[in-house]
């Protein structure tokens, strides 16, 4: 995917990496500044797409300039990425740039799940001033799930089905199964892996697909933008299916 890149100035660059390093403070993925030489002659370059979809993987490059625009072609600090999605599922571990990088690398799949606008960060772990943030639209991918929710093969009311991130094990949607009484349907999730877990009040024990125990056990569906997930009885698709033990 092509980069493209919306022009900043320095303030506003200075001003929105604070803005992610503030958020890391309560959790989410920061960057550690400390001494580094030659720095000052070099600024960082954020390059990622303007618009991606929830939960697809895109690629974003980082580009050293020094003096006159001209490639760092010698730069070789390590940098490592930010951001304020509280979903995302994937960013480029820590990275040195090598001699054969001259200045310039891509990283590949950054995935960012939450709606909305965000922001991406990248730092130099060891020189405070090289650094870059780059704003990205977050589509939602209109991705969805659709099934039944049972105990003991028998419809139950009442229930509250949730999907999960796979990856990251967050949850990304959620809905009750009252469509009849017992059928769900839920809308606007991220494209890619998930599973899926429900709950009913009363004497039931929760219950993730396929019938298995906890989360971790839980199996793994996989969601494509602007299709729909139907549950499946055949061996080859089955499921997501949901059958909540009855304990009373």
């Amino acid at each position: 995917m092509d980069a493209a890149p919306v022009p900043r100035d320095r303030t506003t660059r200075r001003l929105a990496w604070w803005s992610v390093a503030a958020l890391a403070v309560v959790g989410l993925v920061g960057a550690a500044p400390g001494p580094a030489a030659g720095a000052r002659t070099l600024h960082l370059d954020l390059r990622a797409p303007a618009t991606v979809t929830a939960g697809v993987p895109f690629d974003v490059t980082v580009v050293a300039h020094a003096r006159h625009g001209r490639t760092g072609a010698s730069y070789l600090g390590t940098v490592r990425f930010a951001t304020d999605d509280p979903l995302v599922r994937a960013l480029p571990a820590r990275y040195t740039f090598t001699p054969a990088d001259r200045g310039t690398h891509t990283f590949t799949g950054v995935t960012l799940v939450g709606p909305g606008r965000h922001a991406l960060a990248v730092r130099d772990v060891h020189a405070r001033r090289l650094h870059d943030v780059d704003r990205v639209a977050v589509a939602n991918a209109n991705a969805a799930v659709e099934g039944q929710l049972l105990s003991e093969f028998d419809p139950v009311s009442g229930g509250t089905v949730t999907v999960y991130d796979a990856v990251t094990g967050l949850a990304v949607g959620s809905g009750p199964a009252d469509i009849e009484g017992y059928y769900y349907r839920i809308t606007g999730l991220p494209a890619g892996d998930v599973k899926l877990g429900a709950v009913v009040p009363g004497p039931y024990a929760p219950d993730f697909a396929n019938d298995r125990d906890t989360l971790e056990q839980a199996d793994v569906f996989t969601l494509q933008p602007g299709t729909t997930l139907v549950q499946s009885w055949e061996p080859d698709t089955f499921g997501p299916y949901l059958d909540v033990d009855y304990l009373g």
